[in-house]
């Protein structure tokens, strides 16, 4: 998706790589804005009520801390960075 298929180099390369940076940056600073916010929420003192909480804010918080990550990480190949090449060990090729 960086390149074209044939190693040409262009517009549309240049354009789907400008794509592909805003839609990561976007997803880091919508999930690190959501986690922020359970952050926060999951922090709030609890009201004395009997009626169950529908969400559970530390959950959502580690969701979207794991989403945040994941988008570092796609931005740090997206920069050169060679990431995961030896997850498998030795048995990897």
């Amino acid at each position: 998706m960086r390149q074209l298929a044939n190693s040409q180099t262009g517009a549309v390369g240049v354009r789907f790589l400008a794509m592909e940076w805003s839609i990561t940056l976007g997803v880091v600073a919508l999930f690190g804005g959501i986690a922020a916010f359970a952050g926060w929420k999951s922090g709030r003192p609890q009201k004395d009520s009997l009626k169950p909480r529908f969400i559970s804010w530390p959950v959502v918080a580690i969701l979207a801390a794991v989403f945040v990550v994941f988008a570092v990480i796609h931005a740090l190949n997206l920069m050169g960075m060679q990431t995961g090449s030896r997850t498998l060990g030795r048995y990897g090729s």
